[in-house]
């Protein structure tokens, strides 16, 4: 199924505003939700929207808050975002970042007491779209094991990076640390599969290939193992002890605790490339790497050499008046818009 973006937004805005939002922080939602919609990350797209209207209506997620700096200095600032809607927390601790890397040359902008902020390579190409290398990041709560341990102890914190491109459309990568999302373990049991022993750990800390080990004693694989822990201990650090934010064990799950704050913690960074390089400079080098890259020998003879993003750039292309949609994402906007609004927004195809 496709929906018309403008509707779809508009109705998602007023579902929001119908909440307590203000309507520029309502609008805000859903540009970064839609976006993520359109590249194909369904997992963090308008599915989320139900679930966020559901935290305000349960009082832990904060529909007009009150952003205010807690500490700054020359190049870097820390935010309390007051429990409010993580995509607005995140879009303004981005600017921040931004507008002290035009200042410094480089800019670093914590935010704490926040909550979950959807795909972080939305905020990274809001920078990179201004000419700024970006990374943007955050905690979780405990989803994924340490090497060596058993249970859930740290969360599989997401990180993005993003660079901009001649043509406009960046280069970014957005991952999370573990091996794979919950999201296609949980799918697997739906669907009475197993997975690979590579992805989750059973009770004992043991490989496992049942899925339904996840929520019940099991824990995700770090990916990359040490690597992917490592990552994820810098995230953390870089997000909650550097804001002063809850660290992973005093933050709980945003979807499956809704009646709890999410108080996650969030790391945004920044440097302005023409006050390094020259901004030309960037591209011709970029370039320069970018052919190299795509001249690898391949495998097969059609297949293609893909940078980081080219993908999902190419399904936002494709998305640009009319988002498809899969059938999970339908379901939950069902539950938020009435029956005869969304069939307003709906492009059925066969």
């Amino acid at each position: 199924m496709k929906v018309e973006w403008k509707k779809i937004k508009d109705l998602g805005t007023e579902a929001l505003r119908k909440e307590g939002m203000q309507p520029e922080d309502a609008e805000i939602t859903l540009d970064v939700l839609l976006e993520a919609e359109a590249m194909g990350i369904h997992s963090h797209g308008l599915k989320n929207l139900n679930n966020y209207v559901q935290k305000i209506r349960c009082g832990t997620l904060n529909p007009r808050p009150e952003l205010q700096v807690v500490y700054e200095s020359k190049a870097a600032k820390v935010l309390d975002a007051d429990d409010g809607m993580g995509m607005v927390a995140a879009v303004r601790g981005m600017e921040t970042a931004i507008e002290l890397a035009k200042k410094y040359g480089a800019g670093y902008c914590c935010v704490r007491n926040s909550c979950h902020f959807g795909a972080g390579g939305i905020y990274a190409n809001l920078a990179a779209r201004q000419g700024m290398f970006a990374m943007a990041m955050s905690n979780t709560d405990p989803n994924m094991a340490v090497p060596g341990g058993i249970g859930m102890t740290i969360g599989n914190n997401p990180f993005a990076y993003a660079y901009p491109r001649r043509n406009g459309e960046t280069v970014f990568l957005d991952i999370a640390l573990s091996a794979t999302a919950a999201l296609k373990i949980n799918k697997a049991k739906m669907e009475g599969k197993q997975i690979p022993d590579t992805w989750l750990l059973d009770d004992k800390g043991n490989p496992t290939t049942e899925p339904g080990w996840y929520g019940k004693g099991g824990a995700l694989q770090p990916v990359g193992l040490h690597k992917g822990y490592g990552l994820s201990v810098m995230v953390e650090v870089l997000t909650s002890v550097l804001s002063g934010g809850k660290i992973c064990r005093d933050v709980p799950s945003w979807c499956f605790e809704l009646d709890k704050k999410n108080r996650a913690s969030h790391g945004f960074f920044a440097i302005d490339i023409e006050k390094l390089s020259g901004l030309e400079a960037f591209y011709d080098k970029t370039e320069e790497l970018e052919r190299y890259i795509k001249a690898s020998r391949t495998r097969t003879a059609d297949t293609s050499i893909l940078m980081p993003g080219e993908m999902e750039w190419a399904n936002y292309r494709k998305n640009s008046v009319f988002v498809e949609i899969p059938e999970d994402v339908e379901m939950e906007l069902r539950k938020l818009i009435s029956e005869s609004e969304f069939e307003k927004c709906c492009v059925m195809e066969k």
